[in-house]
């Protein structure tokens, strides 16, 4: 009776210490953004599995740069995504507050690889746009960026290029400047003809 109690008690014991690891195994990158100068990046991860919430111990490295996670994250993690972004990011019109930071230009625009928990997902990409808007997916696909954060929150930022507003003064400047310009081409028009 005695040894059956000493082997439940170590099979209770096992299966709860199991289930008290978190795991980390089954997250994988889905997609990439960087603006123009890489201030701005961002890289987000997805697991469709409960228990992957240990992710503390590990790292994504990206050429020669490395991030540490450090902290792990909580259950449920079923369905959910992971958002590693350049500090600030949560702070751009449709930004949203990443869940980890990364410095500016953390990876290559023009392609490499990014490789969490040393080997657990590799991802050897191509060129990612820049353009502000676009982002690269993992089937080497671009879209629109979409970061989504732990908490399920989601946006899309437009870092392009944008026209700059002027005031009143602003366009009567750049109005008396075109008539200015136009008005030495027909002068210039009227002595080649004479």
């Amino acid at each position: 009776m005695r040894n059956r109690l000493v082997v439940l008690a170590t099979a209770v014991g096992l299966v709860v210490a199991a289930s008290a690891q978190a795991g980390h195994h089954l997250w994988d990158f889905t997609e990439m953004y960087s603006n123009s100068s890489g201030s701005v990046q961002f890289v987000e991860m997805f697991t469709a599995v409960n228990g992957e919430a240990g992710v503390g111990p590990f790292t994504v490295v990206a050429g020669a740069n490395t991030f540490n996670f450090v902290t792990s994250l909580a259950d449920p993690t079923v369905n959910t995504y992971l958002l590693i972004a350049t500090s600030g990011f949560g702070s751009l019109p449709g930004g949203v507050t990443p869940d980890y930071i990364i410095p500016g230009n953390f990876f290559a625009t023009g392609g490499g690889t990014l490789n969490y928990a040393g080997g657990v997902d590799v991802w050897n990409y191509g060129t990612v746009p820049t353009d502000g808007v676009s982002a690269l997916l993992r089937n080497g696909s671009t879209a629109p960026n979409t970061p989504t954060n732990f908490a399920g929150n989601a946006g899309s930022v437009d870092l392009g290029l944008t026209v700059p507003a002027l005031g009143g003064w602003g366009m009567a400047l750049l109005i008396g400047s075109i008539l200015l310009f136009a008005s030495g081409l027909i002068r210039r028009r009227q002595r080649t003809i004479a």
